[in-house]
């Protein structure tokens, strides 16, 4: 970001703060004269930022040659800027003041980060929350992969707004185009079946308390302990989302292991059927992991491409634990579901972690700690109710 730009951008957040003086001080024309002046300093601020971002696509350091790469000037500014807000967010982490340009460096950084990701605002109206930097927001990722996360198997949505729709087709309802004659007229008959699926994300979050001693630790120390916290929370939140919609599905019985087999075979259209896992928990794989052929071969087989994981019929089989996917062992039955995830179920997810501290808000005042807010916003939805058969597998033999 250019200095010019930079003290403009500086020079409309002292404004606002003059304003909103103002308005406690009921100056209701004094401010909306003064807001009038902040509209014509943001519009300069935009012709400025267009300007900027039309040489860093356009022209090299010397303002000559097109550059061969056109994104190398600006992949190095977004790269200042990420450093520079990543110090700004520690400061907001440990509650410290911000300044005015840091409240720019803030603005900017929000402002190109949902930009790339085509939306409209990092934040919600009225909500004082920072948006996590971008290699933060890796590590989490990175954190959250360490543990069985259901979200990994399903179709996960990235969205920019509160609420929307998105246009499907099923997979199972899918019509050819018909034959048409030459110079015939094209029917509209069997038309495909589209389902508008509406989402709503909405959020979700939790307290972390850090202690003094945390925070006068080093930038990387703290990151590592609110990123391995994050990343457990959100796996769990994800997956407890993604259960309470699986058990939306009707039951079905399994009473043995040819009940299994007819579930792949004839429950579920061949072509979802292919691309299939089993998902169940530790009584259902445990069973599972029993089962001979008629020569006393085991069934489960090794899947070659992903050491440790295992294959039956060729399709992968996914153990959660009986305490995120419970059974019913006084009914001596597990769940076993088989299907095609990435078709049955739809995550939208805003991408964003969004976090804020307090030294006085909630129990952080008498416990002298700082508290440390996250929120993720996310709707959950199902697609397509035939892409999978939710089994209650007998287990009776090994509970």
């Amino acid at each position: 970001m250019r200095k010019e730009l930079r003290a403009l951008l500086d020079a409309i957040e002292q404004k606002k703060q003059e304003i909103r003086t103002m308005v406690s001080q009921d100056k209701t024309t004094e401010a909306n004269n003064e807001m009038a002046e902040v509209r014509k300093m943001q519009e300069k601020a935009n012709v400025l930022r267009e300007l900027e971002e039309d040489e860093t696509r356009d022209y090299g350091n010397n303002g000559g040659q097109p550059l061969s790469e056109p994104s190398n000037l600006s992949k190095r500014e977004d790269a200042e800027l990420e450093k520079e807000y990543r110090d700004v967010f520690m400061k907001g982490v440990r509650r410290r003041d911000v300044s005015s340009e840091e409240r720019s460096i803030i603005a900017e950084y929000e402002r190109r980060a949902v930009m790339h990701e085509g939306g409209a605002s990092g934040q919600t109206s009225g909500d004082a929350s920072l948006i996590i930097p971008q290699d933060i927001q890796t590590r989490i990722n990175t954190i959250s992969r360490q543990f069985i996360d259901l979200s990994q198997f399903i179709t996960v949505e990235d969205v920019a707004t509160l609420s929307g729709s998105r246009v499907i087709e099923k997979d199972a309802e899918f019509v050819p185009f018909p034959l048409i004659e030459e110079y015939g007229v094209i029917p509209e008959s069997d038309v495909p079946q589209f389902i508008p699926l509406k989402y709503a994300v909405t959020k979700r979050g939790g307290i972390l308390p850090l202690t003094n001693e945390l925070l006068s630790d080093s930038d990387q120390n703290i990151i590592s302990y609110i990123s391995t916290w994050i990343g457990k929370k959100a796996v769990a939140t994800r997956n407890s989302l993604i259960m309470a919609e699986l058990n939306k599905l009707a039951k079905k019985p399994l009473a043995d292991l040819d009940a299994v087999k007819r579930v792949i075979n004839l429950g579920l259209d061949p072509a979802i059927s292919e691309r299939s896992i089993i998902l169940t928990n530790q009584h259902g794989f445990a069973w599972l992991d029993e089962q001979k052929d008629a020569n006393g071969r085991y069934l489960l087989v090794d899947d070659i491409t992903q050491p440790g994981k295992k294959l039956f019929k060729g399709r992968q089989v996914v153990v959660a634990s009986n305490r995120m996917l419970p059974g019913d062992t006084a009914g001596g039955t597990a769940p076993f579901i088989v299907g095609d995830l990435k078709q049955l179920l739809v995550l939208y997810s805003r991408k964003f972690y969004e976090l804020a501290s307090t030294k006085e808000g909630g129990s952080a005042f008498t416990r002298d700690t700082t508290d440390l807010r996250a929120i993720m916003r996310q709707d959950i939805k199902t697609w397509d109710s035939g892409a999978a058969v939710f089994g209650q597998l007998d287990v009776s033999a090994i509970v």
